[in-house]
């Protein structure tokens, strides 16, 4: 074939198309220059569980990624796991996306309300959908808790490669479920349920989504993962090996590992000198009243909660491990920190877990951990991770809402500490601002817009704070409010917990929520009650019955009292 013949026109042409090709960036170049977005979360974790937080467990991955990151000792989450993983994802206040209450607390009352359907309702974007539009390939391996039916899995919200458990909780060995009404799991993969691989549940989620990633790293696209481990939520279940590493340590009891947390979070600057070592909780009995039997059960119980949590800091190596591996951490902002704080609950006398337990597991002193076997945390332990903070789980106080929160930025000055307000309202603008997209004005026409505001030039040092003295940040939850404007807080907490009462504390000052200032600044507690009540019109919060509530009575203690001889096959 002869040359085609170069006249003036396709000479001009040729140059002009030269032009354009130079001067386009290389094929996915700006896609490539947006970091990965890591988002890690524990389930129930304790405030000062962690070694970066005071904790005596071993967990060195953590603690390395706040060395090298930031840690935000004042970051506020919602006071239960669905409702809190509802804000994460979508930005909006749970009671406009769907989480108004818990999936298993619906009453009659909430019938008919889009705010109140238990599950992540579609009026809300998810992070993962609007990342999945800008570019990003988007995963989740762990606990969902946001919807069981086929338009409600993190498949359909957003999410291209899924590994899911569907349910608040299971064992963590097997695919046994909650209690009697949830006898089994429901796991799905890419929105279609299947059957739940073997494998300890951070190691099998660790796994599945280092798959994930793995299938499309050499495209060059930029992912959100979502890793969200359902440890060290009940039931207590851990390796075998890692149990017996902490059979000694929490002999001692949890007065003493409390007051030794505290201490050791006063060494690092956590927390000021001057902060009161709070009381002992009314329903926790001090430990050197207890029978030697009862510690020692208790003390197993704490072993296997340190064991969880040492195996899902090993399995976040892990992660990072893969991630260097592959030249994929320099690039990867990662996130960790808690769905909320401590559960008290030991369950083990309701009536859909008595039975279920005594007929299913064997709960010996020895047997308590593994596979076979069926515990909770309960109240003296569960205080002993919120350490000096007040309430736990399920309450509005800074136990049951602050937990500990690393984040790592690609350009990040190592070892800060943060000690400004902020919460998880703010991860959603946090992550487009990473991703650098911007939303056109109409991209929320049909849904509910995220509510708070990019951490980013805060954690950067640009800005010194995310919120200004006069802005209110407010949340609710079975009736229980709480709203932040400043260095203030305001609390109401029902009955049996509380009054109903709004309480004032100055958080700079008194962390432990222990000294309300009501009578000294009458006029701040007026203006955050104004904050909260204009907070309730705006996201349309109902007024819960008084007998309406997610649990009714106080965490208890309550003493084991093995069945000697009882042997269970395993499960």
């Amino acid at each position: 074939m002869k040359p085609i013949a170069r006249t003036p026109f396709l000479s001009l042409l040729l140059t002009i198309m030269t032009s354009m090709l130079v001067s386009l960036p290389a094929q996915g170049s700006e896609t490539v220059s947006k970091p990965n977005i890591i988002l890690i979360l524990a389930d129930d974790l304790g405030y000062g569980d962690i070694g970066a937080f005071g904790g005596e467990i071993d967990t060195p991955n953590l603690d390395a990624l706040a060395d090298n990151g930031i840690r935000l000792t004042n970051f506020h989450t919602q006071a239960s796991c669905s409702p809190a993983r509802s804000m994460i994802l979508s930005g909006v206040d749970n009671h406009l996306n769907g989480m108004g209450t818990m999936a298993e607390d619906l009453l009659p009352h909430h019938e008919g309300l889009p705010g109140y359907v238990g599950y992540l309702n579609h009026r809300v974007k998810t992070i993962a959908t609007v990342l999945k539009q800008s570019g990003y390939h988007t995963y989740l391996s762990g606990k969902w808790h946001l919807g069981y039916e086929q338009d409600q899995r993190p498949f359909a919200r957003g999410f291209e490669k899924t590994f899911a458990l569907l349910n608040g909780t299971a064992a963590h060995f097997d695919s046994t479920g909650a209690n009697a009404l949830q006898p089994k799991g429901t796991y799905t993969r890419n929105g279609k349920i299947t059957e739940r691989p073997q494998g300890y549940s951070s190691d099998l989620f660790t796994d599945e989504l280092i798959k994930q990633i793995d299938g499309e790293r050499e495209d060059g696209k930029p992912f959100f993962a979502y890793l969200s481990f359902t440890a060290p939520h009940w039931p207590l279940q851990a390796p075998a090996p890692l149990i017996e590493k902490y059979r000694d340590t929490y002999q001692s009891g949890w007065d003493r590992l409390r007051r030794t947390r505290f201490e050791r979070m006063q060494s690092k600057k956590l927390i000021g000198p001057d902060v009161t070592y709070p009381q002992r909780l009314q329903e926790v009995p001090a430990w050197n009243s207890l029978s030697a039997s009862e510690q020692q059960v208790e003390a197993r119980k704490m072993a296997v909660y340190a064991a969880m949590v040492d195996n899902l800091d090993a399995n976040i190596g892990r992660l990072v491990t893969y991630l260097k591996k592959y030249n994929l951490y320099d690039n990867s902002v990662i996130v960790f920190f808690s769905d909320n704080g401590t559960d008290p609950y030991d369950r083990s006398e309701r009536a859909i877990y008595k039975d279920w337990i005594a007929a299913n597991f064997d709960n010996r002193l020895e047997n308590i951990g593994h596979q076979n076997s069926y515990t909770f945390y309960g109240p003296g332990w569960a205080q002993a991770g919120g350490v000096h903070l007040r309430h736990h789980k399920f309450l509005p106080g800074e136990g049951g809402t602050r937990t500990p929160t690393i984040v790592r930025l690609p350009s990040t000055t190592g070892g800060q500490v943060k000690r400004e307000f902020a919460s998880i309202l703010d991860l959603v603008p946090t992550f487009l601002s990473m991703a650098k997209v911007t939303l056109p004005d109409d991209s929320y026409a049909q849904h509910h817009a995220p509510q708070g505001r990019s951490l980013l030039p805060w954690l950067q040092g640009k800005h010194t704070r995310v919120y200004g003295e006069d802005e209110s940040v407010s949340f609710e939850l079975f009736g229980h409010g709480a709203v932040y404007r400043g260095p203030w807080k305001a609390v109401k907490v029902r009955a049996p917990w509380g009054d109903s009462r709004w309480s004032l504390y100055h958080l700079e000052n008194d962390p432990t929520e222990s000294q309300p200032l009501n009578q000294t600044h009458p006029d701040v507690l007026k203006q955050l009650i104004s904050d909260h009540r204009a907070y309730r019109k705006r996201n349309q919060v109902i007024t819960e019955p008084d007998n309406a509530t997610a649990y009714p009575n106080k965490p208890t203690y309550i003493k084991f009292q093995p069945r000697e001889g009882l042997v269970r096959e395993s499960r």
